[in-house]
């Protein structure tokens, strides 16, 4: 077996030899033997390992971004705008020309269009440094490093989508209540009574989003899996069952109802306040707090009407550090969004109970 592998590695040499000396001219046993001679310098054990594993890791994250969060599929995609991965740069077409009938006036001014740009700084979401010490390869019977990163990446995708959520929620004036029975208050932390969730405000949302002529296509509900179970039991039974009918659970989508594709998440966003004087909540501030007037709420919109955007996915790994006796690994993030067109996204936000 050594025998073939060194035969094969001999072969190898030499096409490459060849390869070079018809590129560039040089003699070929000249490059020949300085490529032999490389290839029996030892690398640094672990080294081409750790380069691999960072673009794999790198690569996981990318391709599990949303799959399990579909929903933000379902928004304006700006990765293409992204510079140097951190900043979103957009340009702006100016107002078209005014148009005029049967002119009798001539010349005409012409005016310049003025175009404008839509530049913001991206959201930088770090997964803390994780210790993972040597002797702990030979103690446990699994890769206690393969399971810190799959971990880690899980909690880093998980607050990246709250993230982008806070980025879309809307101000009080694009928010209605809810207008259902008293319910518990189901966010954490929170306490009392809330009003439930119910079908009506979809009838609401939708006269609104009509009005202000956004396009029925691509109309979605996210919903929180407490109002998404408080808005099916306010259905009638046919409701229920044609809700269902169309879901596709392959793409996130439970139900649809009044022209909504209807996801569902565990939380969605959080808001603060009297009920005409409320704000959103960034739960990943560093000096966020939960308080016992918080109330959930759940988000509508049109796919256009908001923006996503991903920038840089890094991975850090060193493998072995002195001070540690063991190896530290993290991870950083960039996504970020906007709302396009704050007509065409609404909050539903829970009322509190009298």
């Amino acid at each position: 077996m050594k025998f073939i592998k060194s035969i094969s590695a001999l072969l190898f040499t030499a096409i490459i030899a060849t390869t070079i000396c018809l590129v560039t001219g040089f003699n070929f046993y000249a490059i020949g033997a300085t490529l032999l001679f490389i290839s029996f310098i030892p690398m640094p054990k672990g080294v081409a390992l750790m380069a691999i594993q960072k673009e794999v890791w790198t690569k996981d994250i990318i391709d599990n971004l949303y799959k399990n969060n579909a929903f933000a599929l379902q928004a304006f995609d700006a990765d293409f705008y992204v510079l140097q991965g951190k900043v979103v740069h957009i340009a702006v077409a100016g107002a078209p020309s005014t148009v005029k009938k049967n002119l009798l006036i001539f010349p005409q001014t012409a005016v310049k269009r003025t175009d404008s740009e839509i530049t913001y700084a991206i959201d930088t979401l770090y997964s803390l440094p994780r210790h993972i010490e040597h002797i702990e390869k030979y103690e446990l019977s699994y890769d206690k490093r393969q399971s810190v990163l799959g971990e880690d990446q899980a909690a880093l995708i998980d607050t990246a989508m709250d993230s982008l959520l806070f980025r879309w929620a809307p101000l009080i004036a694009k928010t209605i209540l809810t207008d259902g029975a008293d319910v518990p208050a189901t966010l954490a932390g929170a306490t009392g009574n809330r009003k439930a969730f119910t079908k009506s405000v979809f009838s609401t949302i939708r006269l609104a989003m009509n009005k202000a002529n956004i396009p029925g296509k691509g109309r979605v509900a996210l919903l929180t899996s407490d109002h998404y179970q408080q808005f099916f039991s306010s259905l009638s039974e046919a409701e229920k069952v044609d809700v269902g009918r169309v879901a596709d659970l392959a793409n996130g989508i439970v139900g649809r109802y009044l022209g909504f594709d209807i996801m569902e998440r565990s939380t969605v966003l959080r808001y603060r306040g009297a009920d005409d004087a409320y704000v959103v909540v960034d739960e990943q501030a560093d000096n966020y707090a939960a308080d016992v007037t918080d109330r959930a709420a759940s988000l509508i919109w049109q796919k256009d009407c908001v923006e996503r955007a991903r920038g840089e996915v890094k991975i850090f790994d060193e493998a072995d550090r002195a001070e540690y006796f063991g190896g530290i690994t993290s991870m950083l993030l960039r996504l970020g969004g906007r709302i396009r067109r704050a007509t065409g996204v609404w909050g539903i936000v829970e009322a509190q109970a009298a």
